[in-house]
């Protein structure tokens, strides 16, 4: 029985990609529709229509994506942890999410005036940064995987197809 991988499965990196991946794209397009798309509205601007939809859904993938994250504990962080392997990047990555997870909490439960200025920041900067930490993580990771042990090249010996070159006759008549 061979020992267990640390990298992932195809099928868990697609649904652990795709979760994060939404996680990303809905913080993101809040932000453009809290920021930037504001309507006009009886009193002045007034936040865009979709706007509190791409909150919605930011707060539901980010449940999706503590569970993609708890399903990286069992094998990925335990056998990485165990060997030694890609652990600087793997601890940032994880206090990456728990800075997130930290300051989305705070964002849900903890909002007030007084921290409007500086805490939604704490939140989405990191957020906007979690793709440039997973893709050097995956970077780090495959740099420190073990090469395949190859074959050793050796020079294409060519074949002739078809009659031979001399009859064979003159061939036995050349050797002594």
């Amino acid at each position: 029985m061979s020992p267990p991988v640390i990298r992932l499965g195809l099928r868990h990196k697609r649904l652990l990609h795709a979760a994060f991946a939404l996680l990303w794209a809905s913080g993101a397009l809040w932000l453009v529709f809290h920021y930037f798309l504001r309507v006009p509205g009886e009193f002045g601007e007034a936040a865009h229509p979709l706007e509190q939809w791409w909150l919605r859904l930011h707060g539901l993938t980010a449940m999706l994506a503590l569970v993609a994250l708890g399903s990286l504990a069992t094998n990925h962080m335990r056998l990485a942890w165990g060997r030694r392997k890609n652990l600087a990047s793997g601890l940032a990555m994880l206090g990456f999410l728990v800075w997130l997870a930290a300051t989305g909490y705070a964002l849900y439960y903890f909002s007030s005036d007084g921290n409007a200025a500086w805490l939604p920041p704490l939140h989405w900067a990191a957020g906007l940064a979690l793709p440039a930490g997973l893709a050097l993580h995956v970077l780090a990771g495959r740099q420190r995987r073990p090469r395949r042990q190859t074959r050793p090249h050796h020079a294409p010996v060519l074949r002739v197809v078809g009659a031979d070159p001399l009859p064979r006759q003159a061939s036995r008549k050349a050797s002594p």
